[in-house]
């Protein structure tokens, strides 16, 4: 990925964190097509290992969002 990439990457992985996620039971996005969307990007990009009902962070997910 590219730092540009990076750059937006982090602020959909903080939205999705500070919006969807639901501690243990991972991202939730309810059914709204916007959360839908982001749990697919952020997958696409290996942060987020999707389920039905949204995903998991993965180990690269959690790096990004501990980053300043």
């Amino acid at each position: 990925m590219t730092p540009e990439e990076r750059t937006i990457l982090k602020a959909l992985a903080d939205m999705c964190f500070q919006y969807m996620d639901d501690g243990r039971d991972g991202l939730v996005h309810k059914s709204m097509s916007a959360g839908e969307g982001a749990v697919e990007v952020l997958a696409s990009y290996g942060l987020v290992k999707t389920e039905v009902w949204g995903g998991f962070w993965t180990d690269e997910g959690l790096r990004l969002l501990d980053e300043d």
